[in-house]
């Protein structure tokens, strides 16, 4: 007279929970009950659900509807977010506060080493883009964006995020050696040029700020409001890319690689409720 139960959230497309919706069905009886029809779902989550991740989307079916994942993995940025985002007009910046530049540094053959800086998380400007693995000339190619940067927009703070799980090590390296004579070089320039202006129109002291990233490490939710986490870091930064093309938050310069790129990338829900790239 043993009686098994088993209850839990249809995360996976393999396993016992779900042959005993499939193949195994006729053993069992399956009850499905849809979040949306349980007054113990809040209606603000399903609401929050379907506009960050859409009805057809495997989260949408595994955390609201109670269904199984679709067999194949979803598109993580669909591609025509990533396209509108790329047409959409340049947003005017009166006097940017903040520069970010990533640098991705190829590990080798046909892999490119990008320098790519982004005007107050808004406005994504062309990228420089070279084919070699020379640490010590993207360190120098870095630095010169840095200064180019530093006199275009002097009254923002500039932020360098390195991937340092590879080569970019070495370039994190160097770079962090630098920072005080690079600092030392823009406060200069700007101490000639500003030799006889008012001090309230004399622009801040230059901030430089060089970090280290690597992918792979904890994950999280990408803000309090986001219904679902990430099962690490990199899913937070592509999740936080994600969000600001959702909402139309930031312009990319248009290329057409880079569209395909962000497009192509899958994730699936695994068998936390988490989302994994």
């Amino acid at each position: 007279g043993a009686k098994l139960i088993m209850c839990g959230n249809p995360t996976r497309i393999t396993g016992f929970f779900y042959d005993s919706h499939h193949k195994n069905r006729d053993r069992f009886n399956s009850i499905h009950v849809d979040g949306r029809d349980s007054d113990r779902v809040d209606e603000e989550f399903v609401a929050t659900i379907i506009s960050m991740y859409g009805e057809d989307s495997d989260v949408f079916r595994v955390r609201v509807a109670g269904e199984f994942p679709k067999s194949l993995p979803d598109s993580f940025i669909p591609v025509e977010w990533a396209e509108k985002a790329s047409e959409a007009p340049a947003p005017v910046i009166e006097r940017v506060s903040r520069v970010d530049i990533g640098v991705d540094v190829a590990r080798y053959g046909d892999d490119s080493s990008v320098i790519c800086p982004v005007l107050d998380s808004i406005l994504q400007e062309a990228p420089d883009i070279y084919h070699h693995n020379d640490t010590m000339e993207i360190t120098g190619y870095t630095v010169q964006t840095i200064k180019r940067y530093a006199r275009a927009h002097e009254w923002a703070s500039i932020h360098v995020k390195i991937d340092c799980d590879g080569l970019g090590v070495g370039v994190y390296d160097r770079l962090t050696e630098l920072k005080e004579q690079v600092v030392a070089e823009v406060e200069e320039e700007r101490r000639a040029r500003y030799e006889d202006t008012e001090p309230e129109d004399t622009p801040p002291a230059f901030e430089l700020d060089v970090v280290e990233c690597h992918f792979g490490g904890e994950g999280g939710t990408i803000s309090d409001k986001d219904p679902i986490e990430f099962k690490n870091s990199t899913g937070l930064m592509w999740g936080a890319v994600r969000e600001a093309l959702r909402t139309g938050a930031i312009k990319l310069w248009r290329d057409d690689k880079q569209i395909s790129q962000l497009s192509n990338r899958r994730y699936t829900v695994n068998s936390d409720g988490k989302i994994e790239l």
